[in-house]
């Protein structure tokens, strides 16, 4: 038997794979059936195959062992139009993604239209997930599960408190310090922050970073802007990042400007550009053909972001950010990945999707 390979290389904005989406829920399906799944994230060179027989050079993939359940793994990929070759050797990677139960949160922060998008693209993706409310992580719900996902919310964790309370954001601490993975987008990313001042009971204080305007969740504003990465070899970049440097365009929508004062946290890309808002001059003016997120989140009435905003309290500071609490690792997004891209391909494959399937497969390699 031989081993399954199947690329992920980008090629222009898009995977060489017919969708993102898909290959991400093949993946899913092979880990419910038992089947573990390796991750290359590095480039290497394929030996010759019978497409390619002076061999091949591939960006990332994923590959699967051949003492595995091949038929069903067969089924699997031709199910979702997966590309793959076959092949005796592959280099070493030091990831395999395992299952993994993921609980989404549900409480009172979670703002319905960012949560929506977050779960139209978990859908898309084949993730399976638990929604999980206030009151079960108050009483320790957390602890049956191995990632927590916290969605965007309309403030810089207020409303998370607010039905959380002391004791639920001991739970949190507890369940990142001693047991699993954190996700965090836009005001889920504000949570693991740590407060300049006893006047912010609002954050879990885990993270040697902040945000310098504390609570002031409308400074900014909602924009399409342009993040450098700033470490194309991490895997949640695998797909996405290629070459020397890669920037990316994101929707932004007054998520934490991440500013890094210790040791427990790394920034992985930062913000560079603003490309456009609502506001002025600055209204896009391409076509975000079936991408109606995006086209909400720069309306008029949405406190749309300003040049000179940017350049202020944004520019050079950490868009995407990992903190690690013990063994235990954290991702947070500032701007939208959930939103898809900002004005080209179809909303259903958006290359930021990727940031999304890249960080919890991250979080569920061993």
């Amino acid at each position: 038997m031989a081993y399954i390979f199947i690329p992920t290389d980008r090629i222009g904005l898009f995977s060489c794979q017919e969708s993102i989406s898909n290959t991400a829920a093949a993946v899913n399906a092979l880990l419910r059936h038992g089947i573990p799944v390796n991750w290359h994230t590095k480039g290497f060179r394929l030996e010759p195959t019978k497409r390619w027989p002076e061999g091949h050079y591939y960006q990332s993939g994923f590959s699967i062992d051949p003492d595995t359940c091949q038929e069903t793994a067969l089924r699997i990929l031709n199910e979702n139009n997966i590309k793959y070759e076959q092949v005796n050797t592959l280099p070493e990677t030091p990831l395999t993604i395992i299952t993994n139960k993921i609980a989404l949160y549900d409480g009172s922060g979670a703002g319905a239209e960012f949560s929506g998008p977050l779960v139209e693209v978990l859908n898309a993706g084949g993730f399976s997930f638990d929604y999980i409310s206030d009151e079960q992580i108050r009483q320790g719900g957390l602890d049956a599960y191995d990632i927590f996902l916290v969605p965007g919310s309309p403030d810089a964790g207020e409303c998370y408190y607010a039905g959380l309370g002391d004791l639920g954001y001991d739970k949190i601490r507890d369940f990142i310090k001693t047991k699993g993975q954190y996700m965090g987008i836009c005001g889920g990313a504000y949570l693991p922050l740590t407060a300049e001042t006893p006047a912010n009971p609002y954050w879990l204080n885990l993270l040697d970073a902040t945000e310098r305007e504390d609570l002031d969740y409308w400074r900014s504003g909602s924009a399409f802007v342009q993040c450098r990465i700033d470490h194309s070899s991490h895997p949640v970049f695998s797909g996405i990042a290629i070459g020397k440097s890669t920037s990316m365009n994101l929707v932004y929508w007054e998520g934490p400007a991440i500013r890094i004062f210790g040791e427990n946290v790394r920034p992985l890309a930062h913000f560079e550009h603003m490309l456009a808002s609502g506001c002025g001059p600055n209204v896009p003016y391409w076509d975000l053909q079936d991408n109606q997120m995006a086209a909400e989140a720069v309306k008029e009435y949405y406190n749309p972001l300003t040049q000179e905003r940017f350049d202020t309290l944004l520019k050079n500071t950490a868009a995407i950010a990992e903190g690690t609490v013990g063994d235990h690792k954290i991702l947070l997004f500032s701007p939208h990945p959930e939103m898809g891209n900002t004005g080209y391909g179809p909303r259903k494959d958006s290359l930021n999707f990727l940031l999304i399937f890249n960080g919890l497969f991250y979080l569920s390699c061993r």
